[in-house]
């Protein structure tokens, strides 16, 4: 992205440091999911930005490997973000930057301290990184401003838009390269492969957990493959089954989702069902979001069809994406579970927070409707434009059948 994006971004949040009276941001992106240190840094080295509210920002990282490789000479030319890296332990160095600032005594804003991302609910920092930033700051007053700071970023500006965009089509090509594909006979390994291949190919990433399958007519679970980390053979497909992918295609840091349901003939009657009921729910979804409405109004919209049928749900029907800061509520009709599925930790996730849509909003909508131990997951990408949404996938907002 380009310096004068730069520019925009570190405007931006010195208008949120004016707002919520803070003299610098500290914000941590280390391993967590939305990375949010690359947000001032165009970069990703695991690191931390301390981006003050004047003068000039500065970028730690843990090792000298994540900076040497802006020396090659194939790397000349490149304009950096950031001049000042440093290299060496998070909390001691952040803590010496401040006081070099004459900060010692600021109020100061912390992303990534109490966040609440999905996979990052008690935040990110590890607590002898924040320990040695309080013991060598007892002065000072800092604040949590995860929630703030993931608001403050959610429009998006026409550069960032552009590559949004991108990144969907990206993932379109991924979920017909999946539809074409997906076969009785073929290994989840191979579907597996061939998605990670074209978006790898085409210059993108994936954010953990970086590819969700599920293969079978009942397998409700929604996680990485079990081969990817305990070893072992993978499932093949057999008629009858179904085929679900999360695709999470990142593009310059920005993410888009897209939710592909196929099923192989013969397809249960109660797939089918679910399908007309999650594709009911993506419709509401894509016609109700629209600048003006609150996000809370969009959830509401989109749990109806799952309400009126009895269908259960576990998983958000929409959040925002990049960052994945607002979740829509978590558990619909929770009494239909079955059994087998029952735990103590399992209940209903209200809505934590709300906005208000605005052009430039990025979304994934994404229903899902149970019933039994069945499931079927679809949607895709939005863009909030002037009059409503702008889809940005297509494929992945349907249910398909092989066979």
């Amino acid at each position: 992205m380009s310096l004068a994006e730069r520019d925009r971004r570190y405007a931006l949040l010195r208008r949120l440091m004016e707002t919520l009276d803070l003299k610098a941001l500290i914000v941590f992106g280390l391993r967590g999911k939305e990375r949010f240190e690359g947000y001032l840094s165009n970069e990703s080295i695991e690191g931390v930005v301390v981006l003050p509210l004047r003068g000039d920002p500065t970028y730690i990282t843990w090792t000298h490997h994540r900076i040497t490789r802006r020396f090659p000479e194939n790397m000349r030319g490149t304009d950096f973000w950031i001049d000042d890296v440093r290299v060496g332990p998070a909390g001691g160095t952040v803590a010496t930057v401040l006081k070099e600032r004459g900060l010692d005594t600021a109020r100061i804003g912390v992303v990534g301290l109490d966040s609440k991302a999905p996979g990052e609910m008690e935040g990110i920092i590890p607590f002898r990184t924040w320990m040695a930033v309080l013991d060598a700051l007892p002065d000072a007053t800092f604040t949590d401003v995860s929630l703030e700071f993931s608001k403050a970023i959610l429009v998006k500006s026409s550069e960032e838009q552009r590559l949004v965009r991108h990144c969907a089509a990206i993932g379109e090509t991924v979920s017909q390269v999946m539809l074409d594909m997906v076969r009785p006979g073929v290994r989840e390994r191979d579907i597996y492969a061939a998605i990670m291949e074209v978006i790898h190919k085409a210059g993108a990433t994936t954010p953990p957990p970086n590819l969700i399958i599920s293969v079978g007519a009942d397998d409700v679970g929604w996680a990485p493959p079990f081969w990817t980390y305990w070893g072992g053979e993978s499932r093949i497909v057999k008629e009858g089954d179904l085929v679900q992918a999360e695709i999470m295609p990142a593009y310059a840091g920005l993410e888009t989702q897209q939710q592909m349901s196929i099923a192989i003939e013969p397809v249960p009657t109660v797939l089918r069902e679910l399908a007309t009921i999650a594709r009911r729910s993506y419709e509401i979804g894509r016609d109700t979001a629209r600048p003006g409405i609150s996000f809370k109004e969009l959830d509401a919209a989109m749990a109806q069809p799952a309400q009126d049928s009895g269908a259960w749900t576990l998983t958000p029907l929409v959040h925002t994406l990049t960052p994945t800061a607002l979740v829509g509520r978590i558990g619909i009709n929770i009494d239909k579970v079955p059994p087998l599925l029952q735990h103590d930790g399992l209940r209903p996730v209200p809505l934590l927070n709300d906005i208000e849509l605005a052009p430039g909003q990025v979304f994934a909508l994404e229903p899902d409707a149970c019933r039994d131990n069945h499931r079927i997951n679809l949607g895709g990408t939005i863009l909030i434009g002037d009059d409503g949404a702008i889809e940005l996938n297509s494929i992945a907002t349907d249910f398909h059948t092989v066979g």
